[in-house]
């Protein structure tokens, strides 16, 4: 064969060969997915990325499994600090809210969020500061007036370096005011030291607030009202431009490839059309909503910048 005549035939080889080769779609995942939970298992973080990995596996949207990896210590440093050293290859997610910043803006991290890149968000729940029913406090404008006029008399119930704890500096920050700090732990600890009337304020989800009547919410931190707390404004609607939530991402390792991304964002996209699941996360207490892309990078950003704003007053 001439020499030419011998590049023609190589260069249809190839041609051939990259024609053959299996799309993105169809050669990701090649293994076993494994979902990194920087917590223990049984907690809210790790209930709902179980809920969500069933309907995916059960409505087969992956060809490969996904487990679910507990890695709890260092309030969650050291799991995210093994998702950060995965291969960027897909196959290793991490699951977590607004953690993966406070951490960060308090030196616990040595990266901030974006080293990794964002894949979704599925659900989120905000914030709530509530109050118990024997505090003496009955409204926000009770709370605010008390913690005005006594500088840190009113104590408010949290775990230092938590996203309860900057939504208290954001919402203080935000009206002037002073709180005493008690460091208390978890939300269930903060709900005890609520209803044992040890202190007057804490920052809870809105699911126990809502099921239990020794509990008041005094401020909710979203957008818009939470259907389960009906009767407690807004921060916005009381002229406080403050929103905390907890906004759960599914983060791969930096620089994941784009096709990988997409796929994985194909399954919640279709996770997330399932009745079911919409009616489990609900059920729990958080919104169930996607949200990715250019989206997501806003929503991100705008999060940061409000922790960064608050961790300064810490």
């Amino acid at each position: 064969m001439k020499p030419l005549s011998r590049l023609i035939a190589g260069i249809a080889l190839g041609v051939s060969a990259l024609t053959a080769m299996p799309s993105w779609a169809d050669s990701f995942p090649s293994k076993p997915i494994k979902v990194i939970v920087p917590f223990a298992a049984g907690g809210q973080g790790d209930v709902m990325a179980r809920l969500i990995i069933k309907t995916i596996e059960e409505k087969q949207l992956l060809s490969q499994p996904i487990a679910v990896i507990n890695v709890p210590g260092g309030g969650g440093t050291i799991g995210v600090r093994q998702a950060h050293k995965a291969d960027a290859d897909g196959h290793t997610l991490l699951y977590l809210h607004q953690t993966l910043m406070t951490t960060e803006l308090q030196g616990k991290l040595k990266f901030d969020y974006r080293a990794f890149t964002p894949v979704a968000e599925t659900n989120n729940t905000c914030l709530v500061t509530a109050t118990g029913s024997e505090s003496g406090i009955d409204s926000a404008d009770s709370w605010i007036a008390q913690a005005k006029a006594d500088p840190k008399k009113i104590k408010d119930a949290t775990l230092l370096g938590s996203a309860a704890h900057f939504t208290t500096a954001m919402i203080s920050k935000a009206a002037d005011m002073q709180v005493g700090l008690v460091n208390v732990g978890g939300g269930s600890d903060r709900i005890a030291s609520l209803l044992g009337n040890h202190t007057q304020t804490a920052v809870l989800v809105a699911a126990p607030i809502a099921a239990n009547p020794g509990l008041k919410g005094l401020i909710y931190y979203g957008e818009e009202r939470n259907p389960q707390l009906p009767q407690t404004p807004t921060a916005k609607e009381l002229g406080y431009d403050v929103i905390s939530c907890l906004n759960n991402v599914w983060w791969a390792p930096g620089n994941t490839p784009t096709e990988a991304v997409s796929v994985l964002q194909n399954a919640f996209a279709a996770a997330l059309e399932d009745p079911e699941l919409i009616a489990a996360i609900e059920q729990k207490g958080d919104t169930a909503k996607l949200v990715v892309g250019d989206a997501l990078d806003a929503r991100l950003a705008d999060i940061y910048a409000r922790l960064k704003a608050a961790a300064a007053d810490l």
